[in-house]
């Protein structure tokens, strides 16, 4: 959920980032690791929140200024970051102290981290000129450029929302897995993805773009894994299902505006 929710900002604007589970992975990694050495939570969660935030400005800085798609960045961004932490793992575990990790949840950190997080989000984007901004980009960049909402100040902003997600998702993998391994968030980019459309939410964003969409989304799509777990759907045919949801309802927005709005022209 608050991963889904940093990128809601991203497809706000018409553009598609594909990378959020990645960086959320990577980042969980060295955080953990950061931990190892360190012994010191607030270490974890500097580091966390600097790396997610990092990676995304990276990806945002090669998009405004190089003027690459979003959705071919990100890609390549998929790629490198999966092999990053695969390279940082090493192909081993790197695991919390269940005394931590137990302690986080005693104190209901991960709901504050969420609550906090999902609530500034969804306010920004719905009460302030930010998200007028990002929806006024995605129905149309040249009429928001010439209004003053400029493509490459507002996909930064973006990003960085979307940054602070990730880190602030990896921090919450953390506390809720207790370790970290090359298969944490293996899922996480369609998942995203998923989430955003299965909240109503247009991929193609504009107008009709809402930031609680994620939020709704998330829930849908957790529930949708487990279920098929449940009733005994092996995993690796619950993400051909998830595929297949996910191509339906984009098509169903490219076919029938009224049901999940298209790109406006």
């Amino acid at each position: 959920g608050v991963v889904a929710t940093g990128a809601s900002y991203i497809f706000a604007t018409g553009n598609i980032n594909i990378a959020m589970g990645s960086c959320t992975a990577v980042t969980a990694a060295v955080c953990a690791i950061c931990y190892e050495k360190t012994e010191s939570v607030g270490v974890l969660i500097a580091v966390a929140i600097v790396i997610g935030i990092a990676v995304m400005a990276i990806c945002a800085i090669l998009s405004t200024l190089l003027r690459v798609s979003v959705i071919h960045v990100t890609i390549v961004m998929m790629v490198l970051l999966t092999a990053l932490q695969e390279e940082v793992l090493d192909g081993g575990t790197v695991s919390i102290p269940y005394a931590i990790t137990s302690q986080m949840q005693a104190l209901h950190v991960p709901y504050i981290i969420f609550g906090v997080f999902v609530i500034g989000c969804i306010v920004a984007f719905h009460f302030t000129n930010l998200g007028s901004s990002l929806k006024s980009i995605g129905s149309n960049e040249k009429c928001a450029s010439l209004t003053g909402f400029f493509w490459n100040k507002y996909v930064l902003i973006a990003f960085l929302v979307a940054g602070l997600g990730a880190g602030l998702g990896a921090i919450l993998t953390i506390f809720r897995a207790g370790s970290v391994s090359v298969s944490t968030c293996a899922s996480m980019n369609m998942d995203v993805m998923l989430a955003i459309v299965l909240g109503g939410m247009p991929i193609s964003g504009g107008s009709k773009s809402r930031a609680w969409a994620a939020v709704i989304g998330a829930v849908t799509v957790t529930a949708l894994n487990n279920g098929m777990l449940m009733i005994g759907v092996s995993s690796t045919l619950v993400q051909g299902v998830r595929g297949i949801i996910f191509l339906l309802l984009v098509l169903v927005g490219i076919k029938r505006s009224a049901l999940l709005p298209a790109r406006e022209g």
